[in-house]
């Protein structure tokens, strides 16, 4: 059990075999030698540079924690000398997402239900123009082929068709190998099932999701207390958000499409499904009317149409609505006119979009939407804003003039240190809900605590290690393909997460069954087949085992 992780790492290696859960590993490494058993290059050159691999501490994500250390050891196994560096989740973001200063990094990609249109895993996080710091391409990753592929699915209304070109794009990513996809990390989320009911985890996100949140129904007093281990880092929608951050800004403030729980987008401040006409080329939509923002103040078709122009001015967001070329108003309807189709329209930028009071951002300069401080942080939503203090807790309370009313009058998110301290927090019953999956004993604590439950979903976002393409040797497609064959990535869901979640090989999650592809070539932990393509590649070891450059690469 994970509990006694390096006898079992032992056990494991000895036998080469799980027979208990029919799992087959590979642990061709086994290297006992310092010689590989591979052939590499004739001649030597330099040594291969230090690979710097962040990961998160054990606090912050035990499961991920353990899984760093095997990787950082098959790594080292085949020739690679590595830096294992375990950073909390906000420094961790900050280092890997936003200066993107490392060689790898060991991270979660959050599947949230606007994640479920393929364009996000697809363009957003694989296209070259989204390199730039701050960009989801933190791997600095860039093939023109793929490239195509990606703009190219935007363009396809018929989903068929888009359907093979989002298939064609995952063969070629499975193939580079920008990031090693691991595992869609299912799971369960714990809650007091005495003290809360109607809860409603989705697809993705589990009890995290927007749905859950103005589902969830106290039964001792009017307060829901929700636990999760990190702190809310902005709640600005103008900042590029973590996935824990988006997931209570978007109780405050609207969008014009809620993605429901099945993926598909549903009116919310709209009446009614976009009417789209010249081909996909023009949107037109109707607003609620009666819809007031938290201060009182009417939400009209003004608010939107100022939304979606500060959105243009917008450093972090720009690019979700460049596709709109003009923006049309009449009474309460809105017309967007589109430069060229684009298949996610309705999903990917009605659906993504928060609508802002003009009368508190309208004066703010385009630099400083970012950093832009509302100290109410005035919304539309189901809940509104009431206090937060820092590292202790946020506290919404329902807005009662929402025409969707929160099933609870509060909603307090509190952060914890980790997971294991908000399950006792739990059981002890100062919190009601973690949006965290547990460890495996944790698990069979709730299982047998009468007051408590636990609730089950699958996964679209993925855990993953990013290569910073940008770095020597992770520029080399094969340095990244023999990193891959060295995650362990069946040892991660059947031991070091007992089960839950499914491996995974690509970029689109096989619970998004339409989108993703089954058939893209396959990393299973092997390192031998690691060995054998850095000796394709040119590299070759010196007698110590250390990995070089071959003199003639």
């Amino acid at each position: 059990m994970v509990e006694d992780n390096t006898s079992r790492r032992r056990v494991l290696k000895g036998a080469g075999v799980a027979g208990a859960t029919g799992l087959v590993t590979s642990f061709a490494g086994c290297l006992g030698d310092d010689d590989p058993d591979v052939e590499g290059a004739d001649e030597l050159d330099e040594e291969v540079p230090e690979i710097h691999l962040v990961a998160p501490t054990a606090g912050t994500n035990p499961f991920r924690n353990e899984l760093a250390s095997i990787i950082a050891d098959n790594w080292e196994e085949i020739g690679f000398e590595v830096d294992l560096e375990e950073l909390e989740f906000g420094a961790h973001v900050d280092k890997a997402v936003v200066q993107q200063d490392f060689d790898a990094s060991l991270l979660g990609w959050g599947g949230t239900p606007e994640r479920i249109d393929p364009h996000t895993f697809i363009y957003d996080m694989h296209h070259s123009n989204n390199t730039a710091e701050g960009g989801r391409n933190t791997p600095g990753y860039e093939n023109d082929e793929y490239d195509e592929l990606a703009e190219l699915q935007v363009t396809q209304v018929d989903e068929d068709e888009r359907q093979q070109t989002v298939y064609d794009a995952q063969e070629i990513i499975a193939e580079d190998q920008p990031r090693t996809y691991i595992a869609n990390e299912g799971g369960y989320h714990p809650y007091a099932s005495a003290r809360v009911t109607d809860v409603d985890p989705t697809l993705g996100e589990g009890l995290n999701s927007f749905w859950n949140m103005i589902s969830a129904t106290p039964t001792d007093d009017d307060t829901v207390r929700f636990g999760y281990p990190s702190e809310i880092i902005s709640l600005n929608p103008m900042q590029d958000l973590a996935t824990p951050d988006r997931q209570f800004v978007r109780l405050i403030y609207d969008q014009l499409y809620r993605i429901d729980e099945d993926g598909f987008p549903s009116p919310w401040l709209a009446t009614d499904d976009p009417e789209i006409e010249d081909d996909g080329m023009t949107y037109t939509l109707e607003i609620r009317d009666g819809v007031t923002f938290h201060d009182g103040e009417d939400l009209t078709v003004e608010d939107v149409e100022f939304t979606y122009e500060m959105y243009a001015d917008s450093p972090t967001y720009s690019d979700l609505v460049d596709v709109i070329d003009e923006i049309d108003t009449s009474g309460n309807e809105i017309t967007f006119h589109l430069e060229e189709q684009y298949a996610p329209f309705t999903a990917n930028v009605l659906g993504q979009v928060y609508i802002f009071p003009e009368h508190i951002w309208g004066d703010v300069d385009p630099d400083d939407l970012v950093d832009f401080e509302d100290e109410n942080w005035t919304g539309s939503g189901p809940f509104e804003f009431r206090d937060w203090e820092r590292q202790a807790e946020l506290q919404l309370e329902a807005f009662d003039d929402h025409f969707e009313t929160p099933n609870a009058d509060t909603f307090i998110r509190i952060p914890g240190s980790d997971t294991s301290t908000l399950v006792n927090s739990l059981e002890s019953g100062q919190i009601d809900m973690v949006g965290a999956v547990p460890q495996p004993t944790a698990v069979d604590r709730v299982r047998d605590d009468d007051e408590l439950d636990l609730a089950d979903f699958d996964a679209v976002g993925y855990a993953m290690v990013e290569y910073n393409t940008r770095r020597e040797p992770l520029d080399d497609r094969h340095a990244r393909r023999a990193l891959s064959y060295g995650v362990p990535k069946e040892e991660y869901v059947e031991f070091i997460r007992d089960g839950m979640g499914t491996v995974t090989h690509t970029t689109i999650s096989e619970h998004n069954e339409f989108w993703h592809n089954p058939d893209v070539e396959e990393f299973y932990e092997d390192l031998e087949a690691a060995q054998q393509e850095l000796a394709d590649g040119g590299y070759g070891w010196d007698d110590d085992g250390r990995l070089h450059y071959g003199a003639d690469q």
